[in-house]
């Protein structure tokens, strides 16, 4: 579970490389392209390293286990995938048109690009779901996150 907490992080993490690059032309449809192709090189870097950060974090150790919150993490991840996924239908839409929008230099590419981020946004899903479902596993169980209210014996 830790490796999966640990891309989850990679992948919020890497909605900072959505800032990397300029728009080519002007207009929402080529921001929302720069936006997705920044993201795409933001989780190429940092996932590889949040996946190495936490194969050594999930060695075993005598203290005990650091519980990170699978609820909010797994939430904010599948909201992010959703709006990825989203962003990316719209942008393949744009580019599918006749003639092909002005300062798009290659549309397959283009198309390429959005599609990949698109399957980035429903693994992004995925591993939300991923971490929404073992919150919900280890607070159900009798050592899980939450103590189970006792009867009152007054």
């Amino acid at each position: 579970m830790t490796l999966i907490r640990a891309v989850a992080i990679g992948f919020l993490a890497g909605g900072a490389g959505a800032l990397i690059f300029d728009p080519r032309g002007e207009g929402l449809d080529h921001l929302r392209l720069a936006l997705l192709m920044g993201l795409l090189v933001g989780q190429l870097l940092t996932v590889p390293v949040s996946l190495l950060g936490g194969a050594v974090w999930a060695l075993p150790r005598k203290e005990g286990a650091i519980r990170l919150y699978d609820f909010s993490l797994g939430s904010l991840l599948m909201a992010l995938g959703v709006l990825v996924v989203t962003q990316s239908q719209a942008v393949v839409t744009w580019l599918s048109t006749e003639p092909t929008p002005g300062g798009v230099g290659d549309p397959d590419g283009e198309i390429s690009i959005a599609g990949l981020a698109g399957l980035s946004g429903y693994l992004m899903v995925f591993v939300g779901l991923a971490l929404l479902a073992n919150g919900v596993w280890t607070s159900t169980r009798k050592d899980g996150l939450r103590p189970t209210a006792e009867a009152s014996q007054d």
